[in-house]
């Protein structure tokens, strides 16, 4: 049976292979301890991670909104396996560039081929040589891979951001912007038209302004409006009278839950100037921009504290039309937290008319800055009380 004795750089153990073909010998190699700790040793010298930033595309604003959508809606799973199949290194591809031209991979090339022509002296040389060269290249690249400690997002520049909108009122799904939305006669939100609703008390239940001063500031306005006391005005149809009669009746039970001890995001002026300028088919949204790699690994079961970014503020608040592409919004300052898990997130340049793709902004002035905040306290259940021995 062909035997070789194999003698690797930098050990001076003779490696003893037997086989009846050049791949039996070749996998014997493989197999030998004194084999695997050389290529170990080479491999973990190299320092190589599959995923490194500096083949990020920190500069890709559209993938890193596809990642962040990947991730909101599907899972962390998922977006680990859609960043690796678009910014994963090849650890072939590093053997081939790096690795190959070292001298002591191109000793053992030497070696491995010298010493399997003595045992095999009737196959052609060049062959046993390119045999070599590619069962290496298999054997490092498995051992590269075993020694890289990097994982997907590891490949995400510390500058990539995303642009998200959050949405209250759909805090338990995904946002639907095509379906729902805050109702309005005459396809408005204006004062005049906007009719109660699930999206409407959402809205201000986040922005946290009571019923009583939001009325008020209706009431006192440059052109009044008294949602509960409608007056008919001249030459009004009667249809357009009854549905304010209607809406009046439906204001009159229509209450939000509001909290003193959050902060106010909005006065009631700014409410208004909100809904005087939205349009219909909106959305309530908070938008901000936050580094995409901080996004996708924080605590997700840990509520998200958003606090100023550099420009001193913490995103917009208002209503957005993803259908049409129209809305309106006013900075935030306030530090606002926001519920532990991914539902009513969603990345907003995929999503319709987008929220920059709309109004152009300058997007440092949407950066904030994001930390977990603490976790709500399960109390422990108290046993029931059994019978008594």
């Amino acid at each position: 049976m062909p035997q070789a004795s194999i003698t690797l750089p930098g050990n001076d153990q003779t490696i003893v292979v037997e086989g009846t073909s050049l791949q039996e010998l070749l996998n014997e190699l493989g197999s030998h301890d004194a084999f695997s700790s050389l290529l170990v040793g080479v491999a973990e010298a190299e320092h190589f991670e599959r995923f490194d930033t500096f083949d990020s595309r920190g500069d890709d604003d559209g993938w890193a909104q596809e990642v962040a959508e990947i991730f909101l809606r599907d899972g962390v799973e998922a977006a680990q396996e859609h960043v690796a199949g678009t910014i994963g290194r090849s650890a072939e591809d590093h053997y081939d560039h790096v690795v190959s031209r070292q001298p002591v991979v191109r000793q053992m090339v030497a070696a491995m081929a010298k010493e399997l022509l003595g045992a095999m002296p009737e196959e052609d040389p060049e062959e046993i040589r390119e045999a070599v060269k590619g069962f290496l290249r298999e054997r490092f690249a498995e051992a590269l891979e075993a020694a890289d400690k990097s994982g997907p997002f590891d490949g995400i520049h510390a500058s990539t951001k995303v642009l998200i909108a959050y949405a209250p009122g759909q805090e338990g799904e995904w946002p639907n912007a095509e379906d729902q939305s805050i109702d309005g006669y005459g396809k408005s939100v204006h004062p005049h038209c906007v009719e109660p609703g699930p999206l409407l008390a959402a809205y201000l239940s986040f922005v946290n302004v009571p019923k009583d001063e939001l009325l008020e500031a209706w009431r006192t306005r440059a052109a009044p409006v008294d949602p509960l006391e409608p007056v008919r005005e001249p030459g009004e149809f009667d249809h357009a009278w009854e549905r304010r009669v209607r809406r009046a009746g439906e204001w009159q039970d229509f209450d939000w839950s509001t909290d003193p001890a959050r902060p106010r995001l909005q006065d009631p002026e700014t409410i208004l100037e909100v809904l005087d300028n939205a349009g219909y088919c909106s959305i309530p949204v908070m938008v901000f921009r936050v580094p995409l790699r901080s996004f996708l690994t924080r605590d997700w079961d840990a509520p998200l504290e958003i606090a100023p970014g550099h420009q001193g503020k913490v995103g917009q608040i208002g209503l957005h039309n993803f259908v049409h592409g129209a809305g309106h919004a006013r900075a935030n300052i306030q530090p606002v937290t926001l519920p532990a898990g991914r539902g009513g997130f969603r990345p907003t340049e995929n999503w319709g008319y987008g929220y920059d793709n709309v109004y152009g902004l300058v997007l440092s002035h949407l950066d904030v800055a994001i930390a977990d905040g603490p976790k709500t306290e399960v109390a422990p259940e108290v046993p029931g009380a059994g019978p008594r021995p």
